[in-house]
This record gives C-alpha cells, structure tokens and sequence, in this order.
C-alpha cells in the first residue's frame, strides 16, 4: 500500500474533480491524506450568506471535516494562509509549510494542480510552483522518498467540461483513474458536503468532467501504456532528469 498527500489551496479545491480519485484510493487501502493552504474565506458566495471572512472561513473548515469523513481520508490538515493572497506571500513561506507534511508523512506520491491550475486561480498557480519546487528540493538532496509527482488536471476531450476551465491535451494525460459508481457516489457525498457552494455545484456539476476517469499528469514521466492508478510501477524516486 501507497501513501498519497493531495495538495490544494481552497476547501472544495478536492472534491471539485479528484474526489472519485481519492474515494477509490482509499477503497484499495492507500493512506490518502490532503493539506489545505485557505480555509477559503475570500470567496464571493459569503457575500450571498452574509458572513465575515472570518465567518466563511470557519463555516468552511467545518465543512472540510465532513468531507474528510464523507472520504475517509487518512487525515485533513487545513492551514490558514490567506484565501486570494497566496501570490502576495513570500514563497518560502508556503514551501515551509508544505514541507512539514511531506517531513511528517513521508508520501510516496504527492498531487497538486496542474501548472495552469485548471481554474486558473492565481491561488492554483502558486500552489503548483510551491509544491513541484519543496518535492523537486526534496528529493534531488535525497531528503525523503517521493516517488511520484503528480498533476490533477482534465483531459480536452472530457465531456460536460464547462467553457471556463483550462485543460491539458490527451498526449499530455499519463493516468485515467476510472469512476465506479461507488467512488462517484462517495465523491457526491464529499461534494454536497459544502453546502455554501450548493449554487456553484449545481450551476457547474463539477464530476461530469470526471465521469470518464480523473486525470492526471506524472512529473517527467510517460508510462506506456497510460496508468490507471496513481500508485502503479512507481519509480525509486520522482525523476528529476539532469536540468
């Protein structure tokens, strides 16, 4: 069994796309734990509620721990930088942070968003940077003992995919995690657990884009033929290459 550390920047930030991912991980008995950076107090749906940030963010962390329920992850760590403004902090900073749990759970694999963070959130776009430089540092010191670095992200082809969404070409997707109905009923499970995005999830329906498999690309790999799980023929370690 693998150890797996999902890293995003925002609550929801999991289940609007890997959750299917995660609920089979966790199914075949890999640890599946996720680091939040935000409690994700900045978003525009409090304004609709009538809450403070500070109230967002709190009703927000209360949400993620439903959904670490809902998925059965192995463990939910939340940090409390700010929502929106990761791009204005010093990198380092984050790469502290994101270290620690890589030092403390010593994963084998470690996700995060693909580089043009699928929403292209600026806040997606810092978290990519961060996480591939701690791993990349990590690992080329020989530190710990990643063995794979892997990018969520959604295929052009993937159906029901709203207009706004960025994507990577298929020659560029190196898994397809498949969708079983009891993983994508876990994932709707995890997903309706954020109540304050009730609007958003059904205006967007984000796991149609998924329903053909959760995408990912791996970290200067091309496995052939494509994987169909994040933690198969995993190398030694993440392959760094000579630049």
């Amino acid at each position: 069994m693998a150890t797996l550390l999902y890293v995003f920047p925002h609550p929801d930030d999991e289940c609007f796309g890997p959750a299917p991912a995660l609920a089979r991980q966790r199914a075949d008995g890999h640890d599946v734990h996720v680091l939040t950076l935000t409690r994700g107090e900045a978003t525009t749906q409090r304004h609709r509620l009538g809450l403070s940030k500070d109230e967002m963010g709190a009703v927000r962390f209360g949400e993620m721990q439903n959904v670490a329920r809902a998925l059965d992850l192995s463990s939910l760590d939340v940090l409390d930088l700010p929502d929106g403004e990761l791009a204005n902090l010093s990198p380092l900073a984050i790469e502290e942070a994101v270290a620690q749990q890589l030092v403390r759970l010593r994963p084998d694999v470690v996700v995060t968003y693909a580089v043009h963070g699928v929403s292209g959130h600026p806040d997606h776009l810092v978290t990519h940077a961060v996480v591939k430089r701690v791993v990349c540092s990590a690992v080329s010191r020989d530190e710990l003992p990643i063995r794979r670095l892997a990018f969520f992200t959604i295929q052009d082809s993937a159906p029901h995919r709203p207009a706004h969404l960025q994507t990577s070409p298929d020659d560029a997707i190196d898994c397809i995690v498949p969708v079983d109905e009891e993983a994508l009923d876990t994932a709707r499970t995890a997903l309706h657990c954020y109540e304050t995005y009730a609007p958003v999830i059904d205006e967007h329906r984000p796991l149609k884009s998924v329903r053909n498999g959760v995408c990912f690309e791996c970290f200067r790999e091309a496995p052939t033929p494509r994987l169909t799980d994040l933690t198969a023929h995993l190398p030694h370690r993440v392959p760094l290459g000579s630049s």
